[in-house]
């Protein structure tokens, strides 16, 4: 059996079109967890009516604990052998719990990841085309997420063995990067993922998205958050530490952007941000993985202060 987890606050617009596409799988050997975080619109009707007419459904209720709690709170009923997270705003295709699922217990996977885009691109354009599969062990794996751009910190797109989890839950105190800080815990377990280069998720970005908000102390909770993981990396992993401290380098940076937009006002915080950027940038100018257009960003924000 599948978890299937979905946390849900003030999601009315979109939420019969989420839940529809996943009690609509081909693969039906799956429970859905509908944690309902607080809201307070009419998510809550809405996930009533789903929990009353599909057996499949089990609908948890909180006081509003934040998007960590809910994935916590789905988390620790799941009973699958594997878990899948699927926001709210989002949907899946029709296939793709049956696409993750068989060729994860074929390969003895701990993680299926497949492709994903941002819900207006057309999927379709793809279909018929022959579907890749890469095979990522432990190192390559832990390499990838560094690198930041085929493997992510999000978590929507992959399905994970829930054995992983274990000992594992979402630091609540992190508002921002949860999701990668969650993610890197269990890659520091994984042996073996297998990556499906095809688009089954459909991720939408809402303009009310933390991500679209001015900068914040939730926001700046991801810099100690990738600080953690570089101190990490330079004990445990010395080969990747350049390409840890590019990822603190860019939330640094993209940080230290949003702080000038928003005119945010720490200045312990700022000093902080523009030491990372200070003590980093020459090991980012000096990257291949860096696009010479983002290395420019960089100088202008930092030079910006």
């Amino acid at each position: 059996m599948i978890s299937v987890i979905v946390p849900v606050y003030n999601a009315e617009k979109f939420l019969n079109r989420c839940i529809d596409s996943i009690l609509g799988q081909t693969y039906k050997d799956f429970e859905l967890i509908l944690v309902d975080d607080g809201s307070q619109d009419h998510s809550s009707d809405i996930l009533n009516k789903y929990a009353k007419m599909d057996h499949r459904v089990n609908l948890i209720s909180q006081n509003n604990k934040g998007v960590s709690g809910a994935r916590n709170t789905g988390l620790q009923a799941a009973k699958g052998e594997y878990f899948l997270y699927v926001d709210a705003d989002d949907w899946i295709e029709q296939d793709m719990i049956e696409k993750l699922i068989s060729t994860g217990r074929k390969e003895d996977a701990d993680i299926i990841m497949c492709n994903s885009d941002h819900a207006e691109e057309k999927a379709d354009l793809i279909k018929g085309l022959p579907t890749e599969v890469d095979v990522w062990d432990h190192d390559r794996q832990r390499y990838e997420f560094m690198k930041h751009q085929r493997l992510t910190g999000m978590l929507w797109n992959k399905l994970i063995r829930r054995s992983m989890s274990d000992g594992i839950l979402f630091n609540e105190r992190t508002g921002y990067g949860e999701d990668a800080e969650f993610l890197w815990k269990i890659l520091k377990k994984s042996q073996k993922m297998i990556v499906i280069n095809e688009i089954l998720y459909h991720h939408v970005l809402e303009k009310t998205s933390i991500s679209h908000l001015h900068f914040s102390e939730k926001k700046y909770s991801a810099i100690p958050m990738w600080e953690q993981i570089v101190e990490e990396i330079s004990q445990d992993d010395p080969k990747l530490i350049d390409l840890a401290r590019e990822r603190l380098m860019s939330a640094a940076v993209f940080s230290m952007y949003e702080v000038k937009k928003s005119q945010y006002k720490n200045k312990h915080q700022i000093k902080h941000m523009r030491k990372i950027v200070r003590e980093n940038l020459s090991i980012f100018l000096r990257s291949q993985n860096v696009s010479k257009k983002f290395k420019l960003y960089a100088i202008a924000v930092y030079l910006g202060y």
